[in-house]
């Protein structure tokens, strides 16, 4: 189901960001299955992830309140394996110094052996983190379960021949 969209300004952007506000506001129980957690994680959270020893890279993509760049790229892997990107704020000045982040938007990479290090990407656009992301060793698109078809409970009735009928366009 949808609504028509309404609004004055239709622009690709902002109907991006609209969507995402409305991910992010969804309930916990609400919010689609496939959906990962869009809120920005807290300094001490992403002091536990350093030294730990993981089978997958975590990315935080450090921004401002107002941006859109860190939830865009969690949704753009959202449909890769071997990677968790999380967001955090530019709030806490003092971890932020101490990670040598600069500026925001920034992204910062914790690899599966536990080493970490800020990514030196040349302009901090949503394409530029993705596709670094997406290029790491090990990260690749999540295999899809092939569709489960129906299984036929009488073999017998199938194994009769069926005629094709003749078709006048």
């Amino acid at each position: 189901t949808g609504e028509n969209y309404k609004g004055a300004d239709r622009e690709l952007q902002t109907v991006r960001q609209m969507m995402i506000d409305f991910l992010q506001n969804h309930s916990q129980e609400l919010r689609p299955p496939a959906c990962p957690p869009l809120d920005p994680v807290l300094s001490s959270d992403i002091t536990s992830l350093f030294d730990k020893d993981s089978h997958h890279y975590t990315a935080i993509v450090f921004e401002s309140n107002n941006s859109y760049v860190g939830r865009e790229v969690i949704l753009d892997l959202i449909q890769y394996e071997n990677i968790i990107v999380k967001r955090a704020l530019n709030f806490d000045k003092l971890f932020l110094e101490k990670l040598g982040i600069t500026s925001v938007p920034s992204c910062y990479l914790i690899h599966p052996n536990g080493s970490h290090g800020l990514i030196n990407i040349l302009k901090p656009l949503r394409s530029f983190f993705s596709s670094y992301l997406k290029s790491l060793p090990g990260v690749r698109k999540k295999l899809l379960l092939p569709l489960q078809l129906p299984v036929q409970e009488n073999k017998e009735e199938s194994t009769e021949i069926k005629v094709w009928k003749e078709f006048d366009k």
